[in-house]
């Protein structure tokens, strides 16, 4: 059975936490995601989040915000998140989300879309370039502890 690509939902809280978790885990660096937020994040206006699904149970998801965009005078998609389950990987199910995802970013009209890499992973860059993304920039972040 192909995996199906859909926009996540309720009771997809718990898949979405361990999803994020496994995420955090590569990037050695703490999540304080919960169920909780899952809910609050998928009630934004702004974000969405498309899950991979095989037989049943997420194995990968990608999320993503539409804002508006001063400089292009239209909106702008950012994708936020790309994780795949760790023995999923390798099948090509994050190239089918990224995929969905840029066609979902196009269709709402966004003037462009941006996703952030860490540096050294030089496999998630490839996949970002196969897919029409350019680097462009040097992106920036502050994280501030709660």
């Amino acid at each position: 059975m192909p995996v199906i690509i859909r926009h996540a939902g309720p009771g997809d809280e718990p898949a979405v936490v361990e999803l994020v978790q496994e995420l955090a885990i590569a990037a050695d660096y703490p999540t304080p995601i919960d169920e909780h937020y899952v809910r609050h994040y998928l009630a934004s206006p702004v974000s969405d989040l498309l899950l991979a699904v095989d037989d049943g149970a997420p194995v990968g998801l990608l999320s993503y915000a539409i804002v508006p965009g001063l400089f292009h005078a239209a909106d702008s998609g950012i994708i936020e998140a790309l994780v795949v389950a760790e023995g999923r990987r390798s099948e090509g199910i994050g190239r089918q989300l990224l995929m969905a995802g840029v066609r979902k970013l196009e269709a709402a009209g966004c003037a462009e879309i941006s996703i952030s890499v860490e540096a050294g992973n030089e496999a998630a860059q490839k996949l970002y370039l196969d897919a029409g993304l350019t680097e462009a920039s040097v992106y920036l972040e502050k994280h501030i502890e709660k």
